[in-house]
């Protein structure tokens, strides 16, 4: 059965690396049988483009993966709906889902990572977080949820979005036991936090889409850092993730990144659901919508007709440590 893979022209790290896990689900993953791939490439933002370089695909494949933004996947949803094809992507806004039968969309929430590394700082004994956010949408959601959850659980906080010196003077003042770095971007990362190593040498706390190979080459000797992720780097993991892990390092991706797994299990969740529907796009959603309990690589999913998104509990969230050109467990 093919499935199509739809992706954006660019050097944007997110749907270049989605894109490469989905490849390889596709050829070693748990529901690789009887599942080729295809591939079209559309201009990125360019829904109009998008829309025309899918529509010849009608007819042709029986699903298709998204490595999409959120108004990108949006488009998608519909044009998935229209086309009667089985449609997965990896954002977790819900604005992607709008209760659509045929549009599946598995990235964790942004409410459940942030109430899990509230959690996980709580058990470090850090109680002063200084959070320091990208005004991109998703980051200042991203930063809304984890201030509230911080504030949950008795920690105090301050958020700034706007990086002036005063707000670097802030930070040094203030005297927080760690920096939460709230940002997708390498290249805004990096100033940053050459920025904050000039006046403190507090954790730096950074998100799961800063933890690849790039960035920490990059990151050279800056003390103690540490990233929100998704796998136990050097303790037992499920047997989906073991298997992921090995595939992508035997493929020379020592340090997969959350992307990976978002692109690996799109297309995992998508083949089973179509295999267990016989290649019919209704049955392969009734077999989803039915609750059944799916292990990915990003963790566990669980969908209802009432939850596309698929996400209960905590989720996978832990957090680790860069040290010493090594990963490992807080």
């Amino acid at each position: 059965m093919p499935i199509l893979l739809l992706r954006p022209m660019g050097d944007d790290p997110s749907p270049i690396d989605q894109s490469l896990g989905a490849r390889l689900s596709a050829v070693e993953g748990p529901a690789h049988a009887n599942i080729t791939i295809e591939e079209e490439i559309f201009c990125r933002d360019d829904l109009v483009d998008m829309e025309r370089k899918l529509g010849p695909w009608k007819g042709k494949v029986f699903g298709v993966i998204g490595t999409t933004n959120v108004p990108e996947s949006t488009r998608l949803g519909e044009l998935a709906e229209e086309m009667k094809l089985l449609c997965f992507v990896a954002n977790n806004n819900p604005s992607v889902w709008q209760r659509r039968k045929h549009v599946f969309h598995i990235g964790l929430p942004s409410t459940q990572t942030a109430e899990a590394v509230a959690l996980l700082l709580q058990k470090t004994k850090r109680k002063r977080i200084f959070l320091l956010h990208d005004q991109t949408e998703f980051q200042r959601r991203v930063a809304s949820s984890m201030e509230v959850a911080l504030k949950n659980h008795d920690m105090e906080v301050i958020s700034r979005a706007e990086l002036t010196d005063a707000d670097f003077e802030l930070a040094q003042e203030w005297r927080p036991d760690l920096i939460y770095m709230i940002f997708s971007s390498e290249r805004k990362s990096l100033p940053v936090v050459q920025k904050i190593r000039e006046l403190s040498q507090v954790p730096l706390l950074f998100g799961r889409s800063l933890l690849r190979e790039s960035f920490l080459s990059a990151l050279d000797d800056v003390g103690e850092a540490w990233f929100v992720d998704m796998f136990r780097r050097n303790r037992t993991q499920n047997p989906t993730q073991r298997d992921f892990l090995r595939i992508l390092s035997a493929r020379g991706v020592h340090v997969p990144t959350a992307n990976h797994a978002f692109g690996w299990d799109a297309l995992s969740f998508c083949a089973l659901g179509l295999r267990a529907g016989r290649g019919h796009c209704l049955l392969a959603i009734d077999y989803l919508e039915s609750g059944v309990a799916l292990e990915g690589a990003t963790g566990a999913c669980s969908f209802s007709r009432n939850n596309h998104n698929g996400r209960t509990g905590l989720g996978p969230t832990t957090l680790t440590r860069w040290y010493k050109g090594h990963l490992e467990e807080v």
